[in-house]
């Protein structure tokens, strides 16, 4: 038979307060086994973050709490990757996306997301989408705006990475 690469491990990592951000992580999770790619589904404080320099391919799901911080379970993370001794290239060979989960009666909306990308971007990470901001306020909830980003997601990665035919 014809050897045809595989396609990267999809990594999804997520921060969560209430339980959303780790639903919409299965969620990914499920929609990435549907379309044959391979994807792990952690939170972020699971994960061992030296390992990220390593990974081709990392989705992003952040809750922000109501004064604008990260949620518990990615606090670990959160002070390594401001490190101030991180290089510039760090990330330089990961393509990310981050879909923010928040609630814009708060001044602070989406600020983790927002705050992410833009140090992934700083790292040398290449984003995939521009940040999800995904709005409890919203009459639909979340899904009014995560929906038609993990259409865009989808899109993007099976252009990068076209699956086995």
């Amino acid at each position: 038979g014809s050897f045809t690469m595989p396609s990267p491990q999809l990594l999804v990592l997520f921060g969560s307060q209430t339980g959303t951000a780790q639903d919409v992580s299965e969620r990914l999770g499920r929609e990435a086994r549907r379309r044959r790619l391979g994807c792990r589904v952690q939170a972020l404080d699971s994960y061992p973050v030296v390992n990220l320099i390593n990974e081709p391919l990392v989705i992003f799901v952040c809750a922000t709490t109501g004064q604008g911080d990260p949620p518990d379970n990615m606090k670990n993370f959160w002070r390594f990757i401001f490190r101030k001794n991180l290089p510039s290239t760090a990330l330089c060979q990961m393509d990310f996306a981050v879909l923010g989960l928040g609630d814009s009666s708060y001044a602070k909306f989406n600020f983790v997301a927002k705050k992410l990308h833009r140090r992934l971007l700083q790292l040398g990470g290449s984003a995939l989408l521009p940040v999800c901001l995904g709005d409890d306020q919203h009459e639909l909830g979340p899904d009014a705006a995560v929906d038609p980003w993990l259409r865009d997601l989808w899109d993007r990665v099976l252009g990068l990475y076209p699956p086995p035919p």
